[in-house]
């Protein structure tokens, strides 16, 4: 895995996948072969991906591609509901935790196979380990994503904090909370509730291995679970973010809140295929995620950006198949698309991108960086949708001062264990 992002220190955030949409019909042909295409995303996504389709209708012109696009709120719900009525579109755009919730409620995704597509392009270990269910290929990754921190190196020299410090878990304390003793309308770090517990999953992950094992167990004990929520305890404390009153309005969109766009926090937790949105106007960069000495588990995420799955309720599989591959390996689809959906998660894409200079030397950088830093693959039973509900009803209570450390840590584990309990 690791060779292949050895060629992104000159290259970087690109291509990460492909969606859906355009349509071109070829005056007089008497049969259409209609597709549909689903995905979540923004402007810089839809765009790229409906120009992706018009040049693919263009080459095929008895196919027409409808996108049935989005934001994010909601869409989960309506491809739960989409696959449990089998009215699903041809091709699924999904994010990689909902693998085991989608498929096990039965044999709703086409396998992939290598006698239709070139899978030797995809490293082995990658598709295996996150995008296989029981043993079967059921997606292709649209591109390669990892973990960075954003900083805003000039709000950082403003509050007296060296720009160029390489950051841990005890100096985000005691740095960190000179931003908001320098102005009390700014905080060192953007953390709604949702950026606290992916906090607190790569916190425990250091600590303890993971939040819960392969075998659907959870994997800290009540005495390192205090010892995470006394940690966070100091983030909100110390004024290190800002209460969740204030940022739960935000919740999976903080790059959407007026002091973020305004530059009063100073830095963010956030993936690689989204820092260039959520830098937005800023000047910013990125650096390394705190890792404690010793770690077996950096808890620094590696994964598909998004994963492509096919409908097995499809009725034209065949021109489906055409259409995947084209997104993947028709050179001009590849630089359409850019780097909308991420680092490409094929040699081909990356070689296309990078052969037209259309890699941003920003995302290649903190690619290569959150590649060194990955640690351990989530299990299957921590990346539950389910269970992230467990730890975020949790991590509110305790965020809104509703729960102690210990508290915290009790109500957790018992939460999971009942969770884990009906998964199994």
């Amino acid at each position: 895995m690791k060779k292949l992002f050895v060629l992104l220190l000159v290259v970087a955030f690109a291509l990460s996948s492909v969606f859906a949409a355009g349509s071109s019909d070829a005056a007089g042909d008497s049969k259409t072969t209609n597709l549909r295409v689903s995905w979540w995303g923004g402007d810089s996504r839809h765009t790229p991906t409906l120009n992706a389709f018009a040049a693919y209708t263009a080459k095929n012109p008895s196919v027409t591609v409808s996108g049935e696009y989005g934001g994010w709120d909601g869409y989960y719900q309506k491809i739960v509901t989409q696959t449990a009525g089998g009215t699903g579109a041809d091709i699924i755009q999904i994010d990689q935790p909902w693998i085991a919730d989608l498929c096990s409620k039965g044999d709703v995704f086409m396998e992939i196979t290598p006698d239709k597509f070139n899978l030797g392009e995809f490293d082995k270990a990658f598709l295996d380990g996150y995008c296989t269910y029981n043993g079967k290929l059921v997606g292709l990754p649209t591109g390669t994503n990892v973990n960075t921190m954003l900083v805003d190196k000039a709000l950082l020299e403003e509050s007296g904090i060296d720009p160029d410090t390489v950051w841990t878990w005890e100096n985000i304390i005691t740095e960190g909370r000179k931003v908001n003793q320098k102005n009390p309308n700014n905080y060192f770090n953007a953390a709604p509730p949702d950026h606290i517990r992916f906090w607190f999953e790569m916190y425990m992950a250091q600590l303890a291995g993971c939040v819960v094992d392969e075998n659907g167990n959870v994997a800290f004990t009540e005495d390192q679970g205090t010892q995470a929520f006394e940690y966070f305890q100091k983030w909100f404390d110390e004024k290190i973010v800002a209460p969740f009153s204030k940022t739960s309005i935000f919740y999976q969109k903080f790059n959407e809140s007026p002091e973020w766009i305004n530059g009063q926090y100073a830095s963010a937790w956030t993936w690689v295929s989204a820092m260039e949105r959520d830098m937005g106007e800023r000047n910013m960069t990125s650096t390394l995620l705190p890792v404690m000495e010793g770690s077996k588990n950096s808890g620094v995420l590696m994964r598909p950006s998004q994963i492509f799955v096919i409908s097995n309720t499809s009725k034209n599989k065949d021109a489906v198949v055409d259409l995947l591959n084209a997104l993947y390996f028709d050179a001009e689809i590849v630089e359409i698309l850019q780097t909308s959906r991420g680092i490409p998660s094929t040699n081909f894409g990356v070689d296309t991108l990078a052969a037209k200079g259309l890699i941003s030397e920003a995302v290649a950088r903190a690619t290569n960086e959150g590649v060194e830093q990955s640690g351990l693959p989530q299990s299957t039973y921590q990346m539950s949708s389910e269970v992230i509900q467990a730890m975020q009803d949790v991590i509110d209570e305790f965020g809104y001062g509703r729960l102690t450390p210990r508290e915290a840590s009790k109500k957790m584990i018992a939460s999971l264990n009942e969770t884990l309990a009906s998964l199994k």
